[in-house]
């Protein structure tokens, strides 16, 4: 058999083999591929850097479900690992049913991150002062309307059971004055609401991280200026994860940096395929024209 005909049959199990390969192996063997960061994502970043530390907070609200936690999850501790690094109070809530335990997750998870490096007591978070999460409510218009007001109109108390009142840092944030940014992470068309009711009605400034599917839809968004910056899909977070370690505010890449190397090699697996069969077509209809 000829060298062409034999890469125009190569065993699926093979290829099925390869990707399996490549797929594991970033987890387990450092592999870095490079990643450039898009202007939506820079905007984003931009944007949390140049807010002063400890004057207004981010608030971030988690609408995600697990189906696309491995997305949404890396671009909401990247972004609390940005704010708490640069001692910008976040508060957290969700509108989405299935986000409050993931939102849990990560602030829990940045937080003892944080802690286990603190060099003093000073260093740590501290539930209430440096960070907040109100929980889930239903009926997201009217509860975004509302919170223009009074924050705590909406939430009496957190997600936790806490009077809102006797929390040190919703003394101070009262309702979207005192509200920096948005920051919207979701799997559905949640952020297209603060941009019709909060925005134009208050002013506020939104941000968005999105899943790759989302995402496209809100670029002229960011064109326009009615989103002040974009993550896009597990390569936005990766974008982001990238921009905290470079300014020195992680020590280590999160998941999404592995999972972007692994869905790299895979596409560097295919398109290699793809350019073995169309070459191994090429020649063997060239050898029949001979023939």
């Amino acid at each position: 058999m000829k060298w062409y005909d034999r890469i125009t049959t190569i065993d699926r199990r093979i290829i099925y083999l390869l990707l399996t390969v490549l797929v594991i192996l970033p987890f387990f063997v450092k592999v870095t591929i490079p990643q450039k960061v898009m202007p939506q994502t820079q905007r984003l970043f931009d944007f949390i850097e140049s807010i002063p530390p400890k004057d207004k907070a981010v608030m971030i609200s988690f609408d995600y479900s697990p189906q696309t936690q491995p997305e949404c999850h890396p671009m909401a501790k990247a972004i609390l690992k940005h704010c708490f690094a640069r001692e910008i109070p976040v508060i957290g809530l969700s509108f989405d049913p299935e986000a409050p335990g993931l939102a849990v997750d990560a602030l829990v998870s940045v937080e003892r991150e944080i802690d286990s490096l603190a060099a003093r007591k000073e260093d740590s978070l501290i539930y209430g002062v440096d960070y907040v999460y109100l929980g889930w409510k239903s009926g997201r218009i009217a509860a975004q309307l509302d919170m223009g007001e009074a924050i705590s109109g909406v939430f009496p108390r957190d997600y936790f059971g806490n009077l809102i009142d006797s929390l040190p840092l919703m003394q101070i944030v009262k309702n979207y004055k005192n509200i920096a940014i948005v920051v919207i992470l979701a799997s559905a068309d949640y952020p297209i609401d603060w941009i019709r009711y909060p925005q134009t009605r208050y002013g506020v400034k939104v941000g968005a991280g999105l899943t790759a599917v989302m995402a496209p839809q809100y670029y002229p968004f960011v064109q326009t200026g009615q989103v002040s910056g974009l993550m896009s899909g597990m390569k936005g977070a990766a974008e982001y994860e990238k921009l905290v370690l470079e300014h020195g505010y992680a020590r280590t890449l999160g998941n999404a940096e592995t999972g972007m190397n692994s869905q790299s090699m895979i596409h560097i697996l295919i398109m290699l395929f793809i350019i073995l069969g169309n070459l191994g077509y090429f020649f063997s209809r060239r050898a029949k024209k001979e023939k």
